[in-house]
């Protein structure tokens, strides 16, 4: 049980550290689709890292 709370702990601050990276790292990046690209990543593509790694992270887990 400890280690699903570390691993939420770790997953959330990723999600975090992806989710403020957007704006700061893609701000002159252009835009696609009529938004800019710090949003896809931020709102689209952070939260499915999120929950792919998720994904990964449970499967490895033994019940």
């Amino acid at each position: 049980m400890a280690s699903l709370s570390k691993m939420a702990l770790a997953l959330t601050g990723g999600y975090f550290i992806l989710w403020c990276l957007g704006p700061l790292l893609l701000k002159d990046a252009g835009s696609w689709i009529g938004l800019p690209l710090w949003f896809w990543f931020s709102c689209i593509g952070a939260p499915l890292i999120l929950i792919l790694s998720l994904a990964v992270f449970l499967r490895g887990q033994d019940d």
